[in-house]
């Protein structure tokens, strides 16, 4: 007879819960990619901090802009839509790379919806190549090497063995 108090007992089992498998570890393509996609979230930081720092530039240009068109434009008026694009642009920046990054750890983990995500950022950072100070370009570049990385036969394979081992066993 069972005792009330104490909680029921269950036999041990010897074989993986169903869906179980092994875990699969990354290639060496993969983690490198992913080295790399952690580089090219770090260049994006870094060109946003420069393109922070060089705002002054742009505002006096703005500034000088609108007076040589002999328009009027209240005091503050330019200061307040430079201090809104500074927003945007920090807000939207740090939502970005946190992003990135996140699609590249997803990716790491085997992932494939994280590895075409990737693809997608990649082919659409192509658009932006000269944007960031020289910067951009680099970014593009490393995002490129590591997509390309991400699609190669043993990164394919590892997508693959990671689909598998989640796959719900008969």
């Amino acid at each position: 007879m069972t005792d009330p108090n104490q909680p029921p007992s269950y036999p041990a089992s010897s074989s993986p819960a169903p869906g179980a498998g092994a875990p699969v570890a990354p290639p060496q393509q993969v983690n490198i990619a992913f080295w790399l996609y952690i580089v090219g979230a770090a260049l994006s930081l870094l060109s946003l901090i420069v393109s922070l720092v060089t705002i002054g530039a742009s505002r006096d240009a703005i500034q000088r802009q609108i007076e040589s068109q002999g328009q009027q434009v209240p005091n503050g008026a330019v200061d307040a839509a430079v201090g809104i694009g500074i927003t945007f642009a920090i807000v939207f920046g740090i939502l970005y790379i946190a992003a990135y990054v996140l699609f590249a750890v997803f990716m790491r983990r085997g992932a494939n919806w994280a590895r075409i995500v990737l693809l997608v950022v990649t082919v659409l950072s192509l658009f932006g190549i000269l944007d960031g100070f020289g910067l951009g370009a680099a970014r593009v570049v490393v995002g490129v090497i590591a997509t390309v990385l991400i699609f190669l036969k043993p990164a394919n394979e590892y997508f693959a063995a990671v689909k598998a081992s989640k796959a719900p066993r008969a």
